[in-house]
């Protein structure tokens, strides 16, 4: 988001270099330079993709500076910190300005909204849309399932409000072998070592992550999954040290292959071992909502999977979608996780961003654009014209029948062919059903 005639300025002068690039685009030069039609057609729809973000935000900062905007709405109270931020520059206020009336300093306004509100508390944000005058309304609803989201401050983790039973019943307590009760009265010292002994640094990290994610997401659970999840990763056999790009297209396209095969879910897990990368099946646990992750650990990159669909179809796509998650947006100190709900829709502009590129590489990965155009499959939907693209591609026919059945926004059709019931039984040890 932009937030000063300095960004804005600074903006425009991406967006027009980001517009010569795309004009000067040599779509046969880039293939030719990596070496892949897929890895090069990606790298155009990232290009556009952030053309669009960028005009986006320099329309909407105009808009807001010319003070016609009036109301601002939010979809939730996690939206307020952008709403100040849009409410100041309506009013034609500088950072300098805002800081006057709230009594603060300059500093501390540019800190507040360089991350968008993270560190302050709801007493600052109330005292900061006081000094917008500011009128905000808003209406509770009360969900059928218990609010448990959980506001984590600087000062620390509240052990209490990570889900206890759920973790002892799925004996995630390493050498703890007393009852219910007995974790539940010992959960300070129980979560507090599974949490710390994974992250150093837990509140930090809560920080670097992304969520995706259309209901009340419980903090404390996914951070009990993320621990889960990269626990069972620092026990995983790697045969080697990941490296930024080291994962070219052929090994890309090798993977895909992978599907044809009956196990083709476990020797998928094998390759991605081969080239540094750790896959863990874990259950989501109750108020996460995920399927997928991408994450960092000191070992190297992770991506974790809760095969919440049982299907062939989802379980490819989502892999191929946290793979690129990996190799395009993951950086140590800057963002180390994204956490992926594929049934919500963000309305947060840089999930919007990350979410859009990575379907878009994973989607051209494993059926490219310019064949899906054209494809006999799209468009006569049936089981053998599906099987067909499958071989004549080298991907499992689940893949295809997936897309359409996505594309078209029918998911009674090709039921025979999407794999249903054939990813959980690869992975015995992530115990589904127990």
């Amino acid at each position: 988001m932009i937030t000063n005639e300095r960004q804005y300025l600074i903006t425009k002068q991406q967006l027009k270099k980001l517009r010569t690039a795309l004009r000067d685009f040599n779509l046969k030069e880039v293939v030719e330079r990596v070496d892949s039609e897929i890895l090069a057609s990606a790298e155009k729809n990232a290009l556009k993709s952030e053309e669009v973000s960028l005009a986006n935000q320099l329309k909407e900062y105009k808009l807001l500076r010319t003070g016609k905007i009036t109301t601002l709405k939010a979809l939730n109270l996690g939206e307020l910190p952008n709403i100040l931020i849009r409410a100041r520059i309506a009013h034609g206020l500088s950072q300098r300005d805002l800081a006057e009336l709230a009594g603060l300093k300059e500093q501390q306004i540019q800190r507040y909204e360089a991350d968008e509100y993270a560190s302050a508390n709801l007493r600052r944000l109330s005292e900061i849309a006081e000094a917008l005058n500011l009128n905000i309304t808003e209406i509770a609803e009360l969900k059928t399932k218990p609010l448990t989201t959980a506001t984590v401050s600087a000062g620390g983790l509240d052990w209490s409000k990570f889900p206890v039973k759920e973790m002892y019943r799925r004996q995630w307590f390493k050498d703890f072998s007393g009852s219910l009760s007995e974790a539940l009265e010992g959960a300070d010292t129980l979560v507090g070592d599974f949490v710390n002994s994974v992250i150093r640094r837990p509140v930090t990290a809560l920080h670097r992550k992304q969520v995706r994610a259309g209901s009340i997401v419980d903090d404390y659970a996914l951070l009990a999954w993320e621990c889960r999840i990269l626990s069972l990763a620092s026990k995983a056999e790697l045969r080697c040290r990941y490296e930024d790009g080291s994962i070219d297209a052929q090994w890309i396209a090798e993977l895909a292959k992978e599907s044809r095969k009956d196990n083709g879910p476990l020797c998928a897990k094998g390759k991605l071992a081969e080239a540094g990368i750790a896959l863990v099946v874990e259950p989501h646990l109750a108020n996460t909502h995920l399927d997928g992750a991408a994450l960092l650990h000191d070992k190297g990159p992770v991506i974790g999977l809760t095969l919440r669909y049982d299907r062939l179809d989802n379980f490819w796509f989502v892999l191929f979608h946290e793979l690129f998650h990996i190799i395009k947006h993951l950086r140590r100190g800057k963002l180390e996780g994204i956490f992926d709900d594929f049934d919500s829709i963000s309305t947060d502009r840089l999930t919007k961003r990350l979410e859009n590129e990575a379907n878009a590489m994973a989607g051209e990965a494993l059926i490219p654009g310019e064949i899906w155009d054209c494809a006999l499959a799209r468009y006569v939907r049936t089981p053998e014209a599906v099987i067909e693209m499958a071989e004549e591609l080298n991907i499992n026919p689940a893949i295809v029948a997936g897309l359409i059945r996505h594309e078209a926004k029918n998911y009674m059709i090709l039921n025979d062919l999407v794999g249903q019931g054939e990813v959980r039984k690869n992975f015995p040890e992530a115990g589904f059903g127990r």
